[in-house]
């Protein structure tokens, strides 16, 4: 039995912590305030940040006020799993982008996860995630209420993962020795826009309203124009992921 030790137990970290208590492994969920079962861990407060260096640390915790410092704190874990993110990238204009690609964000959030991810020991993973779904957390919902717009004209491509596929990659990550960055996404970027009206179509609602993107953040802007189409190669071949969702088609069939 491995001993876990999950820090930032939200919507992904929560499934991962029953997933390996329901495969008998001993973990420790944790949250910035704790409470509900976990512990108060914040990566910002160094007299906060305790964990057994025997463990296999999963941070889902999302960058603070000095991102290489907080992660630097967690160099001493037997193996350590990075939850990034694929805001990492540089705009795709349409191209399949592997894990070569530059590293030239252009949100805020974007340029924390690569301070972050530069403060990682040699032997950590770094998992760079595509927009999650789920259950409670997708389309369906905000078209079916009619309140989801797209923004720009629909074309830029946008890579997911299902919740599901993310916890299986995040619990192969822990259990191997893969190092460096490894992108995780489905075999089905899509334009948003033709993603959105599929779904609309399968409700039988109107397709949602376009607006311009000087119309909303833009740091919101920023991640769903960036029209990357996310390569998930090593995922498959080096941690031997099988998708549960291959496609948003797929999720989106199981929910509709």
């Amino acid at each position: 039995m491995s001993q876990w030790f999950v820090i930032g137990a939200g919507y992904t970290g929560n499934r991962v912590v029953e997933r390996l208590r329901a495969e008998c492994e001993h973990v420790t969920a944790t949250r910035r305030g704790g409470g509900e079962g976990t512990l108060a861990l914040d990566l910002s407060r160094p007299e906060t940040v305790r964990y057994p260096t025997n463990a296999i640390v999963v941070c889902l915790a999302p960058p603070g006020p000095d991102p290489s410092g907080e992660v630097a704190r967690l160099a001493d874990a037997r193996r350590l799993v990075y939850v990034s993110s694929t805001g990492v990238y540089a705009p795709g204009n349409g191209a399949w982008v592997d894990e070569t690609w530059p590293c030239e964000p252009v949100t805020s959030l974007g340029r924390a996860r690569v301070l972050a991810e530069t403060a990682l020991p040699p032997s950590a993973i770094a998992l760079r995630v595509a927009g999650i779904h789920g259950p409670g957390r997708g389309l369906v919902d905000r078209i079916r209420a009619g309140t989801y717009r797209i923004i720009g004209d629909g074309r830029a491509h946008v890579s997911r993962i299902h919740v599901d596929d993310l916890v299986e990659v995040i619990i192969r990550a822990g259990r191997s020795n893969v190092a460096g960055p490894v992108n995780v996404a489905d075999d089905d970027p899509a334009p948003i826009g033709e993603v959105a009206d599929a779904i609309a179509s399968q409700l039988r609602v109107p397709a949602p309203a376009r607006l311009d993107a000087s119309m909303v953040d833009p740091e919101v802007a920023g991640m769903l124009m960036a029209d990357r189409r996310i390569d998930n190669g090593r995922m498959k071949r080096d941690l031997g992921v099988v998708l549960r969702y291959p496609s948003w088609r797929d999720a989106v069939a199981a929910r509709v």
